[in-house]
């Protein structure tokens, strides 16, 4: 486990011990199971287990609360998922139990919203001291995998052949349109795909939407709901 930020230290004195209100939100019977069954030899039984994860938005929450969200974030569309938990979560801090995901998927996972990562298979020895580190303010991923909180960098031709991707350009077309031959294409996808930790395109367009969407800039409107058109 490794500790990304800490409160300043002006601040402990206003952070409470214990969470004030503590929500699981998790859709499949086993991990909400082994989820709670941690919780509650820890004594933090929730408040509420919700199983719709589109209800978190008819809950009164804020800042006060701790969120425990169980999903696979290796997969795009559970990135979506978390985005939209973590606008209805208010300010909630959020903590995500995923299985063991690639490095990649760690910045993916705080980019969308959330505090903490923690693996299902390790959730007996870490989920419990994660808590504890949220509480504190502080945000928490698997010490091996720290690296990949590192944003994944993209050269201005990588970008470039990315956002024509993104208007539904074939690698033929983008070749033709950047003046390039189609294996040079083919070479940028592959490194693209490496850096994102993806396997198709359509991962790699869901993956540069959650980018642009974490970003300090605003993106492109129109490059956004070319992205979402893809997606859905």
């Amino acid at each position: 486990m490794s500790v990304l930020e800490n409160t300043p230290a002006d601040r402990a004195d206003e952070l409470p011990v214990t969470p004030i209100h503590l929500f699981l939100v998790a859709d499949e019977d086993a991990a909400r199971d082994r989820i709670g069954q941690v919780l509650a030899e820890a004594g933090q039984e929730p408040e509420a287990v919700i199983t719709d994860r589109g209800a978190l938005a008819e809950r009164e929450i804020d800042e006060t609360y701790v969120v425990i969200v169980s999903c696979d974030i290796d997969r795009p569309t559970e990135v979506t998922v978390l985005r939209k938990l973590s606008r209805a979560a208010r300010g909630a801090a959020i903590i995500v139990v995923s299985p063991r995901v690639t490095a990649t998927a760690v910045r993916r996972t705080l980019d969308a919203g959330a505090d903490a990562l923690v693996f299902e298979p390790e959730i007996f020895q870490t989920l419990v001291p994660t808590l504890r580190a949220v509480e504190s303010g502080q945000s928490v991923v698997p010490r091996h995998l720290r690296a990949g909180v590192e944003r994944p960098y993209l050269s201005h031709r990588e970008q470039q052949v990315l956002n024509l991707v993104c208007e539904g350009l074939t690698n033929a077309e983008i070749a033709e349109s950047l003046f390039l031959a189609e294996s040079t294409i083919k070479s940028h996808m592959a490194s693209i795909f490496t850096k994102f930790g993806v396997h198709s395109r359509k991962e790699a367009v869901a993956v540069y939407l959650d980018l642009n969407a974490a970003a300090p800039a605003e993106p492109d409107s129109s490059l956004e709901l070319e992205l979402e058109g893809l997606r859905a």
